[in-house]
């Protein structure tokens, strides 16, 4: 009777020991799959970015150059600002593991700060169309400021990328749940806000 209760607590010990290492198993690999997930989403939003300001910035660069017509550039201009806002919305949607939650906020932050830099710029580019002439002093600012903002945005965009993409699963269990090791958030500055925050003209 005493064997068979030891043998009955054993294949206890042992069924408990297992549900903890399936228990683990699975979480290990529930972690290893939500940051793939966020990595993959980040690339995309990074591709999303660059394919929609590279030919803006180009447009910009034309207008201010005055190799190119503003009003038959602002198509192009109202194409890029609706693709730049529908990234942003997916980067707000994110999920990240939470080890990452900075890193993914600060992605947000950088996109909406193209949207704006856009929102600026199209204001510029709707000047130069009411003044018709390139010395609107308003249109240049908005427009040089606008370009500068979509620049840096793209830059800032893939660092974020860059720095997720290199990141194992190992390197996120091993960080605090709510900072992101690594990343230095960048709050925004008086310029910042300036390059089309919520008080820049809009056209």
């Amino acid at each position: 009777m005493t064997g068979t209760l030891l043998w009955l607590a054993a294949l206890a010990v042992l069924s408990l020991v297992a549900a903890v290492v399936l228990r683990r198993t699975a979480s290990l690999a529930g972690g290893t799959h939500e940051l793939d997930r966020f990595q993959s989403d980040v690339v995309a939003i990074h591709q999303g970015l660059t394919d929609t300001v590279g030919p803006l910035v180009a447009h910009l660069d034309d207008v201010r150059r005055g190799a190119a017509d503003p009003a038959q550039t602002r198509p192009e201009v109202d194409g890029a600002r609706a693709s730049l806002r529908t990234l942003s919305e997916r980067a707000h949607r994110l999920k990240p593991p939470a080890a990452l939650a900075d890193r993914s906020q600060q992605l947000a932050w950088e996109v909406d700060r193209a949207v704006r830099a856009a929102d600026m710029a199209a204001h510029g580019i709707s000047q130069m169309g009411r003044v018709r002439h390139d010395a609107s002093t308003e249109a240049q600012v908005a427009l040089k400021r606008g370009t500068l903002g979509l620049r840096h945005a793209r830059e800032a965009v893939a660092r974020i990328m860059m720095d997720t993409s290199r990141l194992t699963p190992a390197d996120v269990r091993a960080m605090p749940p709510t900072r992101a090791a690594g990343l230095i958030l960048t709050p925004p500055t008086d310029e910042d806000l300036l390059v089309g925050g919520e008080d820049a003209p809009t056209s």
